[in-house]
C-alpha cells in the first residue's frame, strides 16, 4: 500500500449521535456544577439546600449540595459524558478492505474498496458452490473471513479442505491490497 492518504477512512456510525448524547450529559454536569458551586459560595458551606441554588428544584428542600448522592451523581453524569464522547469520536473498526487497481490516466486519487459484509458473502456463495455443503455462514474483518458450514458428511476434512481452498483461490484472484486469511470450520448436520 502506498504512503499516500487514504480517501476511505474507517469511521464509526455513532460519532454524530454519541457526540450529541456526550455533549447533553457534560452540559448537565457542568450546569449542576456551576451551580452547586454558586450556591455553596453563597451561603459559605456545603450545606446549603438544592433550592438554593436553583430555585425550580423547592421540592428537594431536604437535599444538600454536600450530599453523597449529589456528588455520585454529579460524577456519573461527568463520566459517562466524557465516555460517550470518547467512544463517539474515536474510530470504529476497519469496515473496508481495499482493493488494488489501475487508477485513470485523468484521475489523480483513485482508491477502490469492498466492505466487509461483501467479502463475507463473497465467502458464503463460493462455500456454498462446494459439493457436500448444505449452508454456509461467513464473517469478516478487514484481516480475515470465518467461514463455517454445515454438512450431512460424517468425514468432512476433505469437504474441509476443499471449502478453504475454494475462498482462499477466489480471494487470491480478486487482488486486494492485503489477501485476507480464511478460516474454515466444518459443523456437521444430519439431513
Amino acid at each position: 500500500m502506498s504512503t499516500r492518504t487514504r480517501l476511505f477512512r474507517a469511521r464509526p456510525a455513532r460519532v454524530v449521535p454519541a457526540v450529541i448524547v456526550a455533549s447533553i450529559i457534560l452540559a448537565i454536569a457542568v450546569a449542576l456544577g456551576w451551580v452547586a458551586i454558586a450556591a455553596i459560595a453563597t451561603t459559605g458551606t456545603a450545606d446549603s439546600a438544592l433550592a438554593d441554588g436553583l430555585p425550580g428544584l423547592s421540592d428537594l428542600g431536604a437535599i444538600r449540595w454536600g450530599a453523597a448522592a449529589i456528588i455520585t451523581v454529579g460524577l456519573v453524569l461527568t463520566v459517562v459524558g466524557l465516555f460517550l464522547a470518547i467512544v463517539g469520536i474515536a474510530p470504529g473498526a476497519k469496515r473496508i478492505v481495499g482493493y488494488c487497481t489501475e487508477a485513470p490516466e485523468h484521475i489523480d486519487r483513485f482508491e477502490v474498496v469492498l466492505p466487509t459484509s461483501a467479502l463475507s458473502n463473497l465467502a458464503a456463495a463460493v462455500a456454498d458452490s462446494v459439493d457436500g455443503v448444505s449452508s454456509v455462514r461467513a464473517a469478516s474483518n478487514a484481516s480475515s473471513t470465518n467461514v463455517t458450514f454445515s454438512t450431512p458428511v460424517r468425514d468432512n476434512d476433505e469437504i474441509r479442505s476443499e471449502v478453504d481452498a475454494a475462498v482462499t483461490r477466489r480471494f487470491a484472484s480478486i487482488g486486494f491490497d492485503r489477501t485476507p486469511t480464511v478460516k474454515v470450520r466444518a459443523l456437521r448436520r444430519q439431513a
